[in-house]
């Protein structure tokens, strides 16, 4: 089953990143700050806590979010919560801010932090694309809550201040999405199950189920504005986190296939081999 980490500090030894947090509850780094310790890639999790990412500038690497593969990312912020699966394949020279912090953190200001900030809710979009306006101002709170993170309630005020200018962003991005239509939407919200259920749910019904529609419907839909059916989308996306382990860990294939939640490594040989037309050892020798 998928590996959950629940403390910071876990984190950091599961990243490779050799650093003490400021708490049991809080911590914020700079991207700057993981070099040069932290693992070129990290396998899908889940964290028990919550995540705040700013990512200035990416010129290498890769994330994984709703599905999708991104890199040269520049200026986004990202939002996750314990209902995310995450992974990543870490650039060389990455800047930004990451916040991580535990709900205890801003009692009693927010008895559930995913009922009060829903942009960190899986079924929400959690990535946002900052404007040069938005930028300065965020960039600020980040450098605030930095400079303050050694007094905690002065940090927990400007933390608080961050999540709440961060839902006025979750609003303007809401009242463009309304506008795409329902059928974008519906790819979207595929997706976005998808990235954070794929490691475990790798049947179509369940996700048709969560969109509350039939299997052949949802597979239809997402054909048609795709060109690939929801099956299709489900096997890359378990695909590419297969890729990533094999070129960046040294986990073996029998760990791999433990990790995808294969029941068997020869089933998991069998699903590379027939997307790829490699064994999962001869991807990893030619890579």
């Amino acid at each position: 089953m998928i590996q959950t980490v629940y403390n910071i500090q876990d984190m950091y030894r599961l990243t490779g990143f050799e650093h003490q947090p400021l708490s049991d509850d809080f911590d914020i780094i700079t991207h700057q700050e993981t070099y040069p310790t932290t693992n070129k890639m990290v396998a899908a999790h889940r964290r028990d806590f919550f995540s705040i990412i700013y990512l200035e500038s990416q010129q290498e690497g890769e994330m994984q979010i709703n599905q999708d593969k991104h890199a040269h990312l520049n200026d986004i912020l990202f939002f996750q919560s314990p209902q995310h699966v995450f992974s990543f394949v870490r650039g060389d020279s990455m800047k930004g801010f990451l916040i991580f912090f535990k709900p205890e953190f801003i009692l009693p200001f927010s008895n559930d932090v995913i009922s009060d900030f829903s942009y960190f809710r899986s079924s929400e979009n959690n990535l946002f694309q900052l404007n040069q306006k938005e930028k300065e101002a965020f960039t600020g709170l980040f450098k605030a809550i930095d400079a303050e993170k050694e007094h905690t309630d002065v940090a927990k005020a400007l933390l608080l201040a961050l999540l709440e200018k961060a839902r006025l962003l979750q609003q303007k991005h809401r009242t463009i999405e309304q506008a795409i239509p329902a059928e974008y939407q519906l790819v979207n919200n595929f997706k976005r199950l998808v990235n954070n259920h794929f490691i475990v749910e790798k049947s179509v019904e369940f996700y048709a189920e969560q969109l509350n529609m039939t299997a052949n419907y949802l597979n239809n839909r997402i054909k048609a504005h795709t060109g690939k059916t929801a099956k299709e989308h489900i096997a890359h996306r378990t695909l590419m986190e297969a890729k990533n382990m094999l070129l960046y860990t040294g986990f073996d294939v029998a760990e791999i296939s433990f990790r995808l939640h294969f029941s068997e490594p020869s089933y998991f040989g069998k699903f590379f081999k027939k997307h790829t037309q490699q064994t999962p050892k001869a991807f990893r020798l030619n890579r």
